[in-house]
Protein backbone atom coordinates (compact mmCIF):
# COMPACT_ATOMS: atom_id res chain seq x y z
CA UNK A 1 0.00 0.00 0.00
CA UNK A 2 2.63 2.62 0.65
CA UNK A 3 4.69 1.78 -2.37
CA UNK A 4 1.47 2.87 -4.45
CA UNK A 5 1.21 5.86 -2.63
CA UNK A 6 5.00 6.56 -2.75
CA UNK A 7 4.66 5.80 -7.13
CA UNK A 8 1.60 8.31 -6.50
CA UNK A 9 2.90 10.75 -4.85
CA UNK A 10 6.27 10.55 -7.28
CA UNK A 11 4.00 10.81 -10.12
CA UNK A 12 1.62 14.20 -8.65
CA UNK A 13 4.83 15.88 -7.96
CA UNK A 14 6.23 15.19 -11.92
CA UNK A 15 3.30 16.40 -12.76
CA UNK A 16 2.85 19.82 -11.36
CA UNK A 17 7.23 20.38 -11.97
CA UNK A 18 5.85 19.72 -15.55
CA UNK A 19 3.26 22.03 -15.26
CA UNK A 20 5.57 24.74 -13.56
CA UNK A 21 8.11 24.84 -16.31
CA UNK A 22 5.43 25.43 -19.24
CA UNK A 23 4.17 28.42 -17.33
CA UNK A 24 7.60 29.61 -16.40
CA UNK A 25 8.38 29.25 -20.44
CA UNK A 26 5.09 31.02 -21.23
CA UNK A 27 5.55 33.46 -18.58
CA UNK A 28 9.26 34.17 -20.16
CA UNK A 29 7.94 34.56 -24.36
CA UNK A 30 5.13 36.70 -23.16
CA UNK A 31 7.92 38.80 -21.24
CA UNK A 32 10.44 38.21 -24.50
CA UNK A 33 7.53 39.90 -26.80
CA UNK A 34 6.06 42.15 -24.52
CA UNK A 35 10.11 43.98 -24.35
CA UNK A 36 10.05 43.78 -28.33
CA UNK A 37 7.01 45.70 -28.36
CA UNK A 38 8.46 48.12 -26.11
CA UNK A 39 11.92 48.16 -28.03
CA UNK A 40 9.79 48.59 -31.68
CA UNK A 41 7.86 51.60 -29.93
CA UNK A 42 10.14 53.60 -28.28
CA UNK A 43 12.16 53.35 -32.14
CA UNK A 44 8.95 54.65 -33.60
CA UNK A 45 8.72 57.52 -31.45
CA UNK A 46 12.72 58.63 -32.04
CA UNK A 47 11.89 58.38 -35.73
CA UNK A 48 9.65 60.48 -35.28
CA UNK A 49 10.69 62.96 -32.83
CA UNK A 50 14.16 63.32 -34.84
CA UNK A 51 12.22 63.44 -38.15
CA UNK A 52 12.50 67.76 -37.10
CA UNK A 53 15.83 67.49 -36.87
CA UNK A 54 16.17 66.06 -40.52
CA UNK A 55 15.38 63.40 -43.03
CA UNK A 56 16.16 59.81 -42.18
CA UNK A 57 19.67 59.54 -42.90
CA UNK A 58 20.93 63.05 -42.53
CA UNK A 59 24.16 63.59 -39.63
CA UNK A 60 21.13 65.79 -37.47
CA UNK A 61 18.82 63.07 -37.54
CA UNK A 62 21.52 60.16 -36.53
CA UNK A 63 22.74 62.84 -33.90
CA UNK A 64 19.27 62.53 -32.52
CA UNK A 65 19.28 59.04 -32.88
CA UNK A 66 22.57 58.52 -31.23
CA UNK A 67 21.72 60.76 -28.19
CA UNK A 68 18.16 60.06 -27.31
CA UNK A 69 20.04 56.02 -27.02
CA UNK A 70 23.19 57.25 -25.15
CA UNK A 71 20.72 58.97 -22.99
CA UNK A 72 18.61 56.37 -22.41
CA UNK A 73 21.69 54.25 -21.43
CA UNK A 74 23.21 56.80 -19.18
CA UNK A 75 19.64 56.42 -17.11
CA UNK A 76 19.79 52.49 -17.28
CA UNK A 77 23.36 52.67 -15.51
CA UNK A 78 21.85 55.14 -12.59
CA UNK A 79 18.70 53.32 -12.35
CA UNK A 80 21.33 50.22 -11.38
Amino acid sequence: MWKGAKVAAAFFLLVACAQDQAQRKAETEDFANAAAQAETQIAQQDHIRCQSYGKSGSEAYLECRLSLRKHRAEMHDRSR
